[in-house]
């Protein structure tokens, strides 16, 4: 009699460990096309500066590289290099954005830039909202001052931590 009892106890423990084996390839699976996908983006955008200007982009890359080796965060770079016309729409959206002729993006000379880590099974992001002293702790700050580029972070009158720009 004990035995038929136990049964059912197996196949529901089997069914529930198959069940996490699933979820957790699954998980798996989807951080390995997210972290592909966003190398593919910072690639791309990395590329559009090179059309511009291949020191600064390879400036970028270095950075980006860096950043990802010494401070255990990823990188996925959010806007490099914008036309004039997407310069004039974000300018008309946020008043307090850069004008065409004072954005170092429309240069090429310029990157935006949010910061990802996986704990567990979270993803913690540092992002535009994120206070200075979250992203100083990063020490992507300093990082950006070995590459000789300045950090929005660092603009008196406007909160922008996530542009690095080369002057």
């Amino acid at each position: 009699m004990g035995s038929k009892k136990r049964t059912p106890l197996i196949r529901h423990l089997i069914n529930t460990l198959i069940l996490l084996i699933i979820i957790t390839i699954g998980y798996v699976c989807y951080t390995i096309v997210y972290d592909l996908r966003v190398r593919f983006i910072n690639r791309s955008e990395l590329n559009d500066l090179a059309g511009v200007n291949k020191e600064y982009a390879e400036r970028f890359e270095h950075f980006v590289d860096d950043i990802e080796k010494e401070s255990g965060w990823k990188v996925k770079i959010i806007s490099g290099l914008r036309s004039r016309e997407e310069q004039i729409q974000l300018k008309r959206d946020n008043p307090r954005n850069a004008a065409v002729n004072k954005s170092r993006h429309v240069l090429g000379r310029a990157v935006d830039i949010n910061l990802y880590k996986r704990v567990g099974l979270t993803t913690l992001w540092l992002k535009k909202g994120n206070s200075k002293g979250s992203w100083r702790k990063t020490g992507v700050p300093e990082i950006a001052n070995r590459y000789h580029l300045l950090w929005g972070g660092t603009y008196r009158n406007y909160h922008d931590p996530v542009h690095f720009e080369i002057n």
